[in-house]
């Protein structure tokens, strides 16, 4: 699936996106909510399994670009279904608890969109129930957002459906009754309204011509109002309880959280590899400020990002600043400023995440806002007051700001565990995270598919058949370290030199000496 093609007009509220879509699910639901909200927002890669006193459960949490507001959809397992919502919160940035509105039922995660939206933009909800918009009804039609909202008069999350079900039931009860003046008041929910209704009280409601009759007396009016809830219930119009959230909830370490690692359908090797992809896409277009990409060395991280970027039309010093090696705080600091409107790519500066300085650098500049003010608050011969030199100054003079405004992304590759890459929770608050983790099979399968591809030292050439022998070589070899794309890198060099020096790849001292030490 190629996220980057999809498009706002192929999204309507329906059950048609399957259960193990929720990659999809996620990508259109930040494209409806920023067209609703005009907030961008980015997910989360994995679950959060949260705990609090007014519940707990696995989410998929999505932050805003600004204001601190953040939307969590809430599921029972870590199965997480596109269809098998039970609530969500939304935090509104002021330090308060979340809104929480839980469903009685399992609901469809896009057919909550426009209850998080008015939530959202409403600045919380003014009821205690609310309604999800009936089943089969599409997104874009005007009834579920703008000024003229029918539906969402008293800020009631979803809409105020109970008030729309009474009012049409006050049409139809009215001289000279058609379903035409639903459909231009309410569009495609109130007319399944209507139609439920015409279903359950056929004796009642009869057509004669393009006009409807109605026959009862008051009581009868009001039987159906009290029968409403289960009218709504018949369409999909799924009941949804608003509370408080917890006050304070605390968060499962995900990598050490054997329920959560017991209950979680691994992803495969080419699938973890085409959500990097698809995450420094998202990264690079602006869904996020940064990513931070975890997992053991020589499993394709620098090697997937650069191909990425390469694809995209970004190369080392042509759109993009690769920084190998360990980076001091001044160091980071320096470079933040330098490339302050650029994509940052750190590769092998793992030592700057043990420093706290540093990491305080790292959460400052991947924070949400787009622009993100850096402050140096140590004071020295090589620190320069911003306003009284030009950067060019400052960069020219070997100097750096006191304070500087940084607009740039970053990525940062780690071969650190994912709970030593961010112990405290606070970058994935701020950026997506990813961790590479496949098994030794999986390697060995993505050596021999990228086998082709890998750069020999100068002067040294080898086909594609004799590639693939070192492949094999390495996948039956003895070598005490774990598979990795460097042991391929010294495999194929060891191979291409012996050829070179008219040994052939097939020689069995030759052949035992890559398995032993590639």
């Amino acid at each position: 699936m190629d996220i980057n093609k999809l498009r706002f007009k192929d999204f309507v509220l329906t059950e048609g996106i399957s259960s193990g879509s929720i990659e999809k699910a996620t990508f259109l639901m930040i494209k409806y909510l920023k067209k609703k909200t005009g907030l961008n927002l980015f997910a989360m890669p994995e679950l959060e399994q949260y705990k609090g006193s007014a519940g707990k459960g696995f989410g998929l949490r999505l932050f805003a670009n600004k204001n601190g507001i953040s939307v969590r959809l809430n599921f029972s397992s870590t199965r997480a279904q596109t269809n098998a919502l039970t609530g969500f919160d939304v935090w509104l940035g002021d330090g308060k608890p979340s809104t929480r509105v839980e469903f009685a039922n399992m609901t469809s995660v896009v057919k909550i969109l426009p209850i998080v939206a008015e939530i959202i933009n409403n600045k919380g909800s003014n009821s205690k129930v609310v309604y999800t918009i009936p089943d089969g009804v599409p997104l874009n039609e005007g009834y579920a957002y703008g000024t003229d909202s029918i539906l969402l008069k008293e800020a009631a999350g979803a809409g105020d459906v109970p008030a729309m079900f009474d009012d049409i039931v006050d049409m139809i009860v009215s001289p000279n009754f058609s379903k035409g003046k639903i459909y231009r008041k309410y569009k495609s929910a109130g007319v399944k309204v209507f139609e439920a209704l015409e279903e359950v009280y056929p004796k009642n409601i009869t057509k004669q011509g393009v006009k409807y009759v109605f026959d009862g007396k008051p009581a009868v009016v009001q039987k159906i109002k009290k029968d409403k809830s289960k009218i709504l219930e018949m369409i999909g119009a799924n009941e949804g309880k608003v509370t408080k959230g917890s006050a304070k909830e605390t968060y499962a370490d995900n990598s050490n959280a054997d329920e959560l690692l017991n209950d979680r359908e691994r992803l495969s090797f080419e699938a973890q590899l085409e959500d990097l992809e698809n995450l420094l896409k998202l990264t690079v277009n602006g869904a996020a400020n940064a990513i931070f990409i975890a997992g053991r060395g020589g499993v394709g991280k620098t090697f997937t990002t650069e191909k990425i970027l390469g694809e995209m039309g970004y190369r080392d010093g042509a759109g993009y600043f690769k920084n190998t090696g360990s980076a001091s705080a001044a160091g980071m600091y320096s470079l933040l400023f330098k490339y302050k409107n650029e994509i940052i790519f750190f590769d092998d500066s793992d030592d700057a995440l043990k420093d706290q300085e540093s990491r305080n650098l790292l959460k400052a500049a991947t924070d949400t806002k787009k622009i993100r003010k850096l402050v140096w608050n140590k004071m020295g011969k090589n620190v320069a007051e911003p306003d009284e030199m030009t950067d060019d100054e400052i960069l020219d003079a070997g100097l750096i700001p006191r304070y500087f405004e940084f607009t740039g992304k970053i990525i940062f590759i780690s071969n650190l565990k994912m709970n030593k890459l961010d112990p405290d929770g606070a970058l994935r608050t701020r950026a997506f995270i990813i961790d590479i983790d496949p098994t030794e099979g999986e390697i060995y399968d993505f050596m021999d598919k990228i086998v082709g591809k890998i750069s020999l030292e100068e002067g040294l050439t080898l086909d594609l058949t004799e590639r693939k022998r070192v492949v094999d070589l390495l996948r039956k070899g003895k070598s005490k370290q774990s598979s990795n794309l460097r042991k391929l890198s010294r495999g194929l060099n060891m191979a291409a030199g012996a050829l070179k020096a008219g040994v052939a790849v097939a020689d069995k001292e030759l052949a035992r000496m890559i398995e032993i030490y590639a």
